[in-house]
């Protein structure tokens, strides 16, 4: 991933609409009962788990220097496509 100025703005953007449908995820589990409830809840704190480990990755790649950022993109790349699969994976 590039981390220019435009790709990270976009993925920031992207880090929060996520967040607001982890909201809306989270006032639906509030609806819900028994096991059903209990599954949505479990799938939303993973959601905020590996949202948090996006976001610490992309200020990670945006504080580095030249010598390890290819690392760091490597990591963010997998981590943003874990966090996409799970958004993919969630069943309302």
């Amino acid at each position: 991933m590039d981390p220019s100025a435009a790709s990270v703005r976009e993925m920031e953007t992207q880090l929060d609409i996520w967040a607001g449908k982890i909201d809306e995820f989270t006032a639906t589990a509030q609806e819900s009962h028994g096991w059903a409830r209990i599954g949505l809840r479990q799938a939303i704190d993973d959601l905020k788990v590996k949202r948090a480990l996006v976001r610490a990755n992309l200020d990670q790649l945006k504080a580095a220097g030249s010598d390890n950022r290819e690392d760091l993109r490597t990591e963010l790349g997998k981590a943003w496509k874990d966090l996409e699969d799970a958004f993919q994976e969630i069943k309302l």
